[in-house]
C-alpha cells in the first residue's frame, strides 16, 4: 500500500508482563478484606488525624441528592408523587380483590377518569406464543373523560384494566415517572406503568403511559390523584401452551464448575470488598464475552472476560448441553483486567484464534486446532481497549482488526471520564485499526493503519462498541463507533479508505453510546442500524425544566434531552441515508442499555432486538 511507512506491531515474543491465575503473585502486604472477618482500612493519613464515623454510619454514603435543598422543586414533587404511585403499586400487586375502602387513601374526592384499558384494542401480532394488542384508531382520545370518580371509581376503572389478569397466581407492578409540570393547575406528571400477571398458562404484561394529575398538600404530604388521562397502552399475552421461547439454564451449563460458585455468583459489591483496586478490578462491569467454536466439534465455546485479579473463563460446550471450564489448560486464564474478546481465524488455517483486551494491550493467540492456545502476538496500545471489531475492510482475504479506546492519554483508566463537553465530547481515546499482514502458518503480524485509512476523522469521542457492516452494498466493510459522549460515526469505505459520513447520512445520533447492531429489520435488502443508549426517567423529567441549565441556547437543552431519550433505531433508505424510526419502532426504552442486537428470536424471519442493561445499583432497588 502506498503512503508513508506506517507504525506496525510485531511481537512474536511479548515483552509486556502479563499474568496467567497459575503465575500470579500478590505482595505479601495486601490482605483481602472478607477472610476469616478480617477487613483493613488503609489510610495516607495518620489514623489519629480523623475523628471516627458515628456509630451507625460505616458503610453509608453522605447523601447529596436533595431537590427540596437545591432549588429543584419539580424534582421534589416527582418523588412526593411517586410515594403515592408505589405505594398504589403495592396494593394492586397482591393477589386479591381491590378493595374501593382502601384506593380511597390514593385519590382526592374529585378524582376522575375515563377508561384505563382502551378500547377497541387490534391485534398488532400474533404467533403461536405471543399475541400483542394496541388501541385501535381513536381509542386512546375515546377513552379518556370522567366516567369513573372518586375512589369507587378509581377501583372499578382498575378491575376493568387488570381483568385480562384475572385468576393470576402473582403480579408485579412497576412506575416510573419520566414528566413533570409543576407549573400547570393541576400540577401533572408524566408516567409508565409496567404491569406483569402470571396465571396457568400465560402471562399478560401491560405496558401503560398515563398523565396523573394532582392534589398536593402541605408540608411532606404525598399527595391525591385527581385524574388520569391515557396516553398509550400495549397489553401483551405470552401463552405457556406454546413453550418458553428463552429458560434461565445457568446452573445447568455452568453449576458443575467450581468457578461458578467461587468465582461467577458473587456480584461486584462483594469482589470489591475482597480486592484491591491495584491488580485491577473494574467497578463498572464494562467486561464482555467472545462466542466461537475453539476445539472444531461444530459446538459454539464461551469465553468470558473478568475484571482484574479475577481469571477470564473459557468454557466448552459438551454434547449433554453443559459448558466446562478449561481456562487453565487453554491457556487463556489471564488476570489482567479485560473489556473484550474476539475468535476469530487470524491466519487463516481454519481454527479460531483469540484476541483478547487486556490491560494496555491486545493479547493474539493462536489456537492448535483443539482449543490450546499460544501467545502470537502482541498490539501495544497506550489506552485500556473497552472492545473489539474484526473484518476484513481491504478485501485482501484475511481479517483486520479494530480496537475502541475509551480513555484519552493521560487518563487514569480507573478514574471516572472526564468529556468535555458532556454532550458533543471529542476529548476522548484514540481507536486503532490494525490491518493484519499475517502470513499462513507464521507469527501474527499486523501493522496500524489508522491513519492511513481515514479512521482518525474524528476519532476522540469516549468510544465504548463497533460493528462493521457493508450498508451501502458496494462490496466493501464499513464501520459504525458508538461513542459514550461524542457524537457517533459512521465511517463509509471506499476501497480501504474510510471517510466518517454519519452526519449526512442521518445516523449521527448524540446520546451515551454502548453498543451497535446491524440487521435489516424490515426485509427491504437494506441493513437497519440499531444503538444501545441509556434511557432515564430522571433526565426525561429534568432536562425539560426550566431551571435547566438556564440561558443555554435551545440547541443545546434539546441535546440533553436527547441524551435521555434511550437507544436509536435508524432505517436505511438505500442511497446512503438513514431516518430515525427510535419512536415510530417503539424502541427507545432499553432502560439503562449496554449490548443490544438483532435476532431472530422466534424465527419467523423477522429481526427482533435484544437489549442487555443494568447497572450497580448496590441496595438501590430503582435503575437510574
Amino acid at each position: 500500500m502506498a503512503g508513508a511507512p506506517p507504525a506496525f506491531a510485531r511481537v512474536p515474543k511479548p515483552t509486556r508482563f502479563l499474568r496467567r491465575a497459575k503465575v500470579l503473585r500478590l505482595p505479601a502486604t495486601v490482605v483481602f478484606a472478607g477472610l476469616g472477618g478480617l477487613s483493613v482500612a488503609a489510610s495516607a493519613q495518620d489514623p489519629g488525624s480523623r475523628a471516627p464515623p458515628a456509630a451507625g454510619t460505616i458503610g453509608r454514603p453522605r447523601i447529596v441528592d436533595d431537590p427540596a435543598s437545591d432549588g429543584w422543586l419539580t424534582e421534589q414533587f416527582a418523588r412526593r408523587t411517586d410515594k403515592t404511585l408505589k405505594k398504589w403499586a403495592s396494593h394492586v400487586s397482591r393477589n386479591e380483590p381491590l378493595d374501593p375502602g382502601e384506593i380511597d387513601h390514593f385519590v382526592h374526592e374529585s378524582f376522575a377518569c375515563g377508561e384505563l384499558r382502551p378500547a377497541p384494542l387490534e391485534r398488532a401480532y400474533l404467533d403461536d406464543a405471543v399475541t400483542v394488542w394496541r388501541p385501535g384508531a381513536g381509542a386512546i382520545e375515546a377513552a379518556r373523560g370522567d366516567a369513573h370518580r372518586g375512589g369507587a371509581g378509581f377501583a372499578r376503572a382498575l378491575e376493568r384494566l387488570f381483568e385480562p389478569a384475572a385468576g393470576a397466581s402473582s403480579r408485579r407492578t412497576a412506575i416510573k415517572t419520566i414528566r413533570v409540570r409543576a407549573d400547570t393547575t393541576p400540577p401533572e406528571t408524566f408516567v409508565r406503568i409496567e404491569f406483569f400477571a402470571a396465571r396457568e398458562g400465560s402471562v399478560v404484561q401491560q405496558v401503560s403511559h398515563w398523565t396523573c394529575r394532582w392534589s398536593i398538600g402541605p408540608g411532606d404530604d404525598p399527595g391525591l390523584l385527581v385524574g388520569i388521562d391515557v396516553e398509550g397502552f400495549e397489553e401483551v399475552e405470552a401463552r405457556a401452551t406454546a413453550g418458553t421461547l428463552f429458560a434461565d439454564c445457568t446452573v445447568h451449563v455452568l453449576g458443575g464448575n467450581e468457578c461458578f460458585e467461587a468465582q461467577l455468583l458473587p456480584g461486584s459489591e462483594e469482589w470489591l470488598e475482597r480486592m484491591d483496586q491495584r491488580i485491577g478490578y473494574d467497578t463498572r462491569g464494562h467486561q464482555g464475552v467472545a462466542i466461537g467454536d475453539v476445539d472444531g466439534d461444530g459446538l459454539d465455546d464461551v469465553y468470558v472476560c473478568q475484571a482484574g485479579g479475577l481469571p477470564n473463563r473459557l468454557f466448552l460446550h459438551q454434547a449433554d448441553g453443559t459448558a466446562r471450564d478449561v481456562s487453565a489448560q487453554a491457556g487463556v486464564d489471564w488476570l489482567e483486567t479485560t473489556h473484550g474478546a474476539l475468535f476469530v481465524d487470524f491466519d487463516g488455517d481454519g481454527d479460531q484464534d483469540l484476541a483478547v483486551g487486556t490491560g494496555f494491550d491486545v493479547l493474539l493467540l493462536a489456537n492448535d486446532g483443539k482449543g490450546r492456545f499460544v501467545r502470537a502476538g502482541l498490539l501495544p496500545l497506550t489506552r485500556p481497549t473497552l472492545s473489539l471489531a474484526a473484518a476484513d475492510y481491504d478485501n485482501d482475504g484475511d481479517v483486520d482488526l479494530y480496537a475502541c479506546v475509551f480513555h484519552p492519554d493521560g487518563a487514569d483508566p480507573g478514574s471516572l471520564a472526564h468529556p468535555i463537553p458532556l454532550h458533543d465530547a471529542s476529548n476522548g481515546g484514540r481507536n486503532r485499526l490494525f490491518r493484519n499482514d499475517t502470513r499462513r502458518g507464521g507469527d501474527f503480524f499486523f501493522t496500524d493503519v489508522t491513519a492511513e485509512s481515514g479512521l482518525d476523522e474524528n476519532n476522540t469521542r469516549w468510544s465504548y462498541a463497533a460493528a462493521f457492516e457493508d450498508y451501502d452494498n458496494d462490496g466493501d466493510q464499513d464501520l459504525y463507533v458508538a461513542n459514550d459522549f461524542g457524537r457517533n460515526n459512521l465511517y463509509r469505505n471506499d476501497g480501504g479508505r474510510f471517510r466518517d459520513v454519519a452526519a449526512q447520512s442521518g445516523a449521527e445520533d448524540r446520546s451515551f453510546g454502548m453498543s451497535a447492531a446491524w440487521g435489516d429489520f424490515n426485509r427491504d435488502g437494506w441493513i437497519d442500524l440499531h444503538v444501545g443508549n441509556m434511557f432515564s426517567s430522571a433526565g426525561n423529567r429534568v432536562t425539560y425544566q426550566r431551571n435547566f441549565k438556564p440561558g443555554i441556547p435551545r440547541e443545546m437543552a434539546e441535546a440533553y434531552q436527547y441524551l435521555a431519550r434511550g437507544n436509536s433505531t435508524f432505517q436505511n433508505l438505500g442511497g446512503g441515508t438513514f431516518a430515525d424510526v427510535s419512536v415510530e419502532s417503539n424502541a427507545t426504552m432499553g432502560r439503562w442499555a449496554w449490548s443490544s442486537l438483532f435476532l431472530d428470536a422466534n424465527n419467523d424471519g423477522w429481526e427482533d432486538v435484544f437489549v442487555c442493561n443494568g447497572y450497580l445499583t448496590n441496595r438501590e432497588p430503582d435503575d437510574l
